[in-house]
């Protein structure tokens, strides 16, 4: 799946980002919390691929340290689902 990161251009043409480049997500496991850690270039860089996911009916994408998790994560992937 080809992600389009509109949030983020808009967010990059409107100078609304502090950071010049994504640091990527890290996940941390609490007990039983999941924590969602990153920069706000990150978080936006999340949201986009989020919606990317949910236009597409049966779509998935695998995000790892490759794509936007951090390495030092305590989860080394995720898989996203649309099961609509």
């Amino acid at each position: 799946m080809k992600i389009e990161y509109k949030i983020t251009e808009y967010f990059e043409k409107n100078h609304l980002f502090e950071e010049k480049k994504s640091s990527g997500i890290k996940i941390k496991i609490d007990k039983q919390t999941l924590i969602l850690e990153g920069t706000s270039r990150d978080l936006v860089e999340l949201a986009d691929i989020l919606i990317n996911v949910a236009k597409i009916k049966d779509s998935h994408i695998h995000m790892d340290d490759l794509t936007l998790l951090r390495k030092d994560s305590d989860i080394s992937e995720i898989i996203i689902e649309n099961n609509q």
